[in-house]
């Protein structure tokens, strides 16, 4: 125990162990990236971060969660026990790199602020396939945040050891709300079951060790030893209890902790007041009992911590008959005295004093050789593991869209600007004049999740030169300008005559309404429930949407949507956008561009 606060007390324990934390953390994100970028190089770089960080995160948090019911089941694990915060905060570290990358990739950029955008989306609480996951993952992330900024010993003192565990068993409803978040997330956006599979294995791993623990632990809190006539408890012979260490019981429905240290049998609460650690399993180290997992110290014969600490646990009055430790099963109150019964002299086969290594506390340079067998071996397994689990999990991502966003590349480009509906460049295609189809038409936008009506505004028919990045797909292409590389001149002439409209009649087309910029090829997915907070921010900064069909009876894969008028709709389409619709409205071809004129939109389950 230490009387001073440091941010890290560092040790070879701890050296070793974060070491290999780092080295296992850096290994899995390193071979998630490598097989994302060999099988799915269509992805862009930003979705290999967002989904590397969180299966990371959500991996360490199993390890984590396993931890615990592993010591109580076996005491060589105690190693791994000793700096769990220690994963704990790299496994919160994990979850907001996710979680912020997710934010600026989704929300960022628009017409709110990120935050507001991520709370405000649509959704729709009743269906599966459109349940705001996203918020299930900030309500764990609230609570992972605040068990990270209060893992230090400085909050366990100050907040007082009941407070400071309630708060940290909070583990278990953060947990859950990220099983959701993630299946959720996984059902609305992967055709892939991998992931599934491997979410429920993971839950019933960790079920299972926690009701094994819990099936071990209730077997010896039902070994409640009766009372004599006199009220007190006979609980074992003093031979059964080893020199210098301790023996555990369930007297009175408690449980206590008896030491045998200097000729002497004291009796106390097993509960350590730092985090319920197991007393009985400690060792009295320079005249203190010790408890085996941080090495908090009380004295037997009176449940208190040495100065400056102010620890305190109850006591329990013991005496022995012939041989035989009996204890009143009446707890004194945390901190009292009592004085330890005497032994007249040790029973024949008296259990001989441990050997030094058989009792391990973190802060220990060295763990006991059995101890460091199994961690060890623990340690290259995770290793491996988080090998073989990123490159399972990267494998079966789906393939993306074929998309390419020319980020960083400028082309020049000169053409007529058409102000509405939407913001258009019209640029002639060499050797064919006089009819529409003599040019091709490139929707316009913005940098950001922004569209291009405030570049354009007022230079409708007007010239225009551009350095503009290219996004394209499918043979669709659009430009990304700005207002530095966008240069308009007079007036244009006109191609030609337009091509009368081809009327195509009132239809009902099923499929998804997109924005356009991202389907293109800035995201990669842009599609689904996962992409439904980017798609309403975009929408409602001015991109043009889109409708994605599969008719073969329509002549295009996209339709651009506009309103019953011939107006604008972006404004009122991006509550829609994140799932499968049916839209209604009268359907035309407008040169080489499918326009519907939408009167109405309902979702389709």
């Amino acid at each position: 125990m230490s009387a001073h606060y440091q941010a890290v007390t560092w040790n070879r324990q701890k050296v070793i162990y974060d070491g290999l934390l780092a080295g296992g953390v850096s290994l899995y994100l390193a071979v998630f990236a490598g097989v994302t970028a060999a099988l799915r190089p269509e992805l862009t770089l930003e979705t290999t971060l967002i989904r590397g960080f969180g299966t990371a995160s959500l991996l360490l948090l199993h390890v984590i969660l396993a931890i615990g019911p592993l010591a109580r089941l076996d005491e060589r694990f105690l190693p791994l026990l000793y700096n769990r915060r220690h994963l704990g905060v790299t496994m919160f570290l994990l979850a907001l790199a996710h979680a912020a990358f997710a934010l600026v990739q989704f929300h960022a950029l628009g017409d709110v602020n990120p935050l507001v955008s991520l709370l405000t989306a649509s959704a729709d609480l009743t269906r599966p396939d459109r349940f705001p996951f996203e918020l299930l993952g900030l309500a764990a992330l609230v609570i992972l945040y605040l068990m990270a900024a209060t893992s230090h010993d400085f909050w366990l003192a100050n907040l007082g050891g009941p407070a400071w565990k309630a708060l940290h068993m909070l583990v278990y409803p953060a947990y859950a709300l990220l099983v959701m978040h993630v299946a959720l997330g996984s059902f609305q956006a992967e055709s892939s079951r991998v992931p599934a599979w491997l979410l429920g294995t993971g839950m019933a791993a960790v079920l299972g060790l926690h009701l094994a623990a819990a099936l071990k632990e209730r077997r010896r809190d039902r070994q409640r030893l009766p009372a004599r006539a006199d009220g007190w408890v006979e609980v074992c012979r003093v031979d059964e209890i080893p020199e210098q260490r301790g023996k555990a019981a369930v007297v009175g429905g408690e449980r206590i902790a008896l030491f045998r240290y200097d000729g002497r049998v004291a009796a106390v609460s097993n509960v350590c007041q730092h985090q319920n650690g197991p007393l009985a399993e400690g060792r009295i180290v320079e005249g203190c009992i010790t408890c085996p997992w941080h090495g908090y110290q009380y004295r037997p014969e009176s449940g208190t911590s040495p100065p400056p600490f102010t620890e305190r646990i109850p006591t329990f009055t013991v005496r022995i008959e012939e041989g035989r430790v009996l204890v009143d099963p009446r707890p004194n109150p945390p901190g009292t005295a009592v004085v330890p019964a005497r032994i007249a002299e040790v029973a024949a086969g008296a259990a001989p004093a441990p050997e030094a290594n058989d009792f391990y506390v973190g802060y220990h340079p060295r763990s006991p050789r059995r101890y460091a067998r199994v961690t060890g071996a623990v340690a290259a397994g995770l290793v491996a593991g988080s090998a073989a689990a990123a490159a399972g999990l990267a494998a079966s991502q789906d393939p993306a869209g074929r998309g390419i966003f020319e980020y960083g590349i400028l082309r020049e480009f000169h053409g007529t600007i058409v102000e509405r509906p939407y913001p258009m460049l019209l640029v002639a295609r060499p050797g064919i004049t006089g009819r529409e189809a003599a040019y091709s038409r490139y929707l316009l936008v913005a940098p950001g999740k922004h569209g291009a009506q405030t570049l354009v505004a007022g230079h409708d028919g007007h010239q225009a030169r551009t350095r503009a990045r290219v996004i394209s797909r499918e043979g669709s292409l659009m430009l990304e300008i700005s207002t530095a590389h966008f240069e308009v001149g007079a007036a244009a002439r006109p191609f030609g005559p337009p091509a009368a409209p081809i009327a195509l009649g009132r239809r009902r087309l099923l499929g998804e309404i997109l924005d356009s910029k991202c389907w293109l090829g800035v995201m990669k997915p842009a599609t689904g429930t996962v992409h439904r907070g980017c798609a309403t921010r975009c929408l409602s900064g001015g991109i043009p949407p889109l409708l994605s069909v599969h008719d073969p009876a329509i002549p295009a894969a996209q339709v651009l949507l506009l309103g019953p008028t011939g107006a604008p709709a972006h404004g009122w389409l991006k509550d829609h956008v994140g799932g499968r619709v049916a839209v209604e409205g009268e359907l035309r071809l407008e040169g080489d561009l499918a326009v519907m004129r939408v009167e109405s939109v309902s979702p389709e389950r």
